[in-house]
């Protein structure tokens, strides 16, 4: 019995994988409302956690004031760590109105990220609380970038959009120096 189950499980896999088009759109649409359904998440409408996600609550600290260690350990387990790059819904200094910015996660409580926001924004460069990081994942058009050294953002871990971007560990080790020598990090 159990022989023939397998069969069965390797004949459809055979089939999804030899269909033009794999998987049917009804079976993941079927899967992903199971999905939703464990989560608690089933008859809430897609466009609301873009929304919730633009109502997070953050924080921004003098870079003294939460000194603390820092170390590189990006690790995808699931959590947001040291020298992986995350992304949040900020305001935005002028209008207001909040917009998507890539953080540098630097340090982490139960429950928020300690991250230094990314940008960029080419004016920077001559200012000396931000550090040239070069291009990277943090920006998809390929622009030089900077981290800003004097301002921390805290925010929950729950806030935040995770896509996999690592800072290279050099980079990393100039941020943290920098932390160090200016900012009483550890």
């Amino acid at each position: 019995m159990q022989r023939a189950t397998k069969t069965g499980l390797f004949a459809r896999l055979r089939h999804l994988l030899s269909s033009p088009s794999g998987i049917g759109v009804c079976d993941l649409d079927q899967g992903l409302d199971r999905i939703a359904h464990r989560l608690g998440l089933e008859g809430q409408p897609a466009e609301n956690f873009e929304r919730n996600s633009h109502r997070a609550e953050v924080d921004v600290i003098r870079s003294r004031d939460v000194s603390r260690s820092i170390y590189y350990a990006p690790d995808m387990d699931g959590q947001a760590d040291p020298g992986e790059v995350v992304w949040v819904w900020v305001p935005d200094e002028t209008t207001g109105s909040a917009q998507e910015r890539a953080l540098v996660v630097v340090g982490r409580t139960r429950q928020h990220i300690l991250g230094l926001l990314i940008s960029p924004n080419s004016q920077h460069a001559t200012e000396s609380t931000w550090l040239d990081i070069g291009s990277g994942a943090w920006d998809t058009s390929g622009k030089n970038c900077w981290v800003r050294l004097d301002k921390v953002v805290r925010v929950a871990e729950d806030a935040i959009r995770r896509q996999g971007a690592i800072m290279p560990r050099r980079r990393f080790d100039r941020i943290a120096h920098r932390l160090r020598n200016e900012f009483s990090w550890t």
